[in-house]
């Protein structure tokens, strides 16, 4: 008995000890708190910090927020020494969840551009607080409909009432509906729709489960992040330590242990499962944007073409893209390649060809230079005609110095590789059956140019030539239900 009342004492004790954290939780109707659930009447890193002790940890780790916004992407073709970082901020901000460095133009970290459960999160009203330069009500423009939806659920308004009057935080009962774990639909309708341009993802389509198999499974179960959970915190050594893991086809929980036969198995020490999983790509206007042919900047301002066909996505050798490295393709005798797919975009800027590397090999060369920033090739336009000529880029003097700014311009054309990971083919999903034998090797192979991955010519070619088209791929799964056989009854 005694047992028990010290537990019970020890319960209460942290009951309303915990209920502390909810004082402030009362509704009345029209209270700003109602409207976000939080103690400081905002959704941030600091006011969710209330509860998740360790939100700060997380933040401090979370490469979504610890983004480096002085990285030079050739699709944008941003200079932030020239443009400023408060131009980007207003150009791309919206696409950053705010904190970070973004805390010096009063965005905190906006949880729910993540978090937000009702499907109302307003993405375009906060895009526009940005480009307006209204940073500070940047988030809260994104919630205005949620909070309203908020208010207005009964269900929500008898647990703030029955937080107010007893110590109970059942808040914790509803905490999920409100602000739960993120939705595939936070993450491709309002960020990452922008890679619909380079890799033709089809995640923000209405009919997204007829291109990809993984369609309902949630981006955050194949792309981990770092832990913030409620008490306790993660040691992180360094970072975006957590924040670079993904979860591999062949991992415990995925499709660990499947077989495609001992010939296919041996090919995963060189082959992505991805390449023979995306067959093709569709294009032209797709949800969140054209697929893109190639961008071109060498007139100052960027031009687009784009692919009205369907793609048919580029194999190729791959270990990754490195720190200052453009999206090219590895060679076959690189350390840890593997043949990937990808989606090649053509990009053309100029560079002021300081780099020996690049001067010798603009188009081919992995480093990424030292790109001339847009506002300089427009200026070095000296004949208004619309085009920058190397003769007037490599005399432009935009100081008056009577020097040079460029003498060593060149212009820059490079078939960039966008690696494909989504859009994965199975045997009824997708825009072609996955690839088989026949795709790669043999007469009808069309899936593989041997010659630019490295190969003077299939490795697989044989004397007399053998017929890959009777050769099958099948799948065998550890513990499946055996395949049943109808039968005519026996009597």
């Amino acid at each position: 008995m005694a047992r028990l009342e010290v537990i019970l004492l020890a319960a209460a004790i942290f009951i309303f000890a915990f209920a502390g954290v909810f004082a402030s939780l009362g509704y009345s109707g029209n209270e700003a708190i109602a409207n976000h659930y939080m103690t400081e009447g905002e959704w941030s890193d600091s006011s969710c910090g209330g509860c998740h002790f360790t939100v700060s940890d997380h933040v401090e780790t979370n490469t979504h927020i610890q983004r480096d916004i002085d990285e030079w992407d050739p699709l944008t073709n941003f200079d932030i020494e020239t443009e400023g970082e408060e131009e980007w901020v207003k150009l791309y901000g919206a696409y950053h969840p705010g904190g970070g460095a973004l805390e010096e133009y009063g965005v905190d970290v906006d949880c729910m551009i993540c978090h937000e459960q009702y499907g109302m999160y307003d993405f375009e009203a906060r895009a526009m607080k940005f480009s307006e330069g209204d940073f500070e009500n940047a988030n809260e423009a994104a919630m205005i409909d949620a909070n309203a939806a908020v208010q207005k659920d009964n269900v929500r308004k008898f647990t703030y009432f029955s937080n107010a009057v007893t110590p109970l935080p059942l808040l914790l009962l509803f905490h999920d509906t409100v602000n739960g774990a993120p939705v595939k639909e936070s993450c491709s309708d309002n960020c990452h729709v922008a890679n619909v341009p380079t890799t033709a993802v089809m995640w923000s389509a209405p009919d997204y489960e007829d291109y990809d198999v993984h369609a309902e499974v949630e981006c955050a179960e194949c792309h981990e992040i770092s832990q913030s959970s409620l008490f306790v915190k993660s040691d992180v050594e360094e970072v975006h330590e957590l924040e670079a893991e993904t979860r591999s086809c062949d991992d415990a929980d995925c499709h660990a242990g499947i077989s495609h036969g001992p010939i296919v198995d041996a090919h995963l020490e060189v082959v992505e499962c991805e390449t023979c999983h995306i067959p093709a790509l569709p294009a032209g206007e797709l949800p969140g944007g054209t697929t893109l042919e190639s961008f071109d900047w060498s007139n100052g301002e960027r031009i687009d073409s784009y692919k009205m066909d369907t793609i048919k996505p580029v194999v190729a050798w791959s270990n990754g893209v490195g720190e200052d490295e453009l999206r090219i393709a590895d060679g076959k005798d690189d350390a840890d390649v593997k043949l990937a797919p990808f989606n090649i975009v053509t990009g053309i800027w100029w560079d002021a060809g300081v780099n020996p590397e690049v001067a010798g090999s603009p188009d081919t060369s992995k480093e990424a230079g030292d790109v001339i920033p847009v506002a300089h090739v427009k200026a070095a336009d000296a004949d208004l005609d619309g085009t920058v000529t190397v003769e007037e880029m490599r005399s432009y003097d935009g100081n008056a110095d009577g020097e040079a700014d460029y003498p060593n311009a060149v212009l820059r054309t490079v078939d960039l590789y966008y690696r494909l990971s989504h859009n994965i083919a199975g045997s009824d999903v997708g825009m072609a059956a996955p690839l088989e034998c026949a795709d790669c090797h043999g007469s009808t192979a069309t899936a593989i140019d041997w010659e630019l991955i490295g190969y003077d010519s299939d490795p697989a070619e044989t004397d007399p030539p053998t017929d890959f088209t009777i050769k099958t791929i099948d799948v065998t799964i550890p513990g499946a239900k055996p395949l049943e056989i109808e039968r005519e009854p026996a009597f």
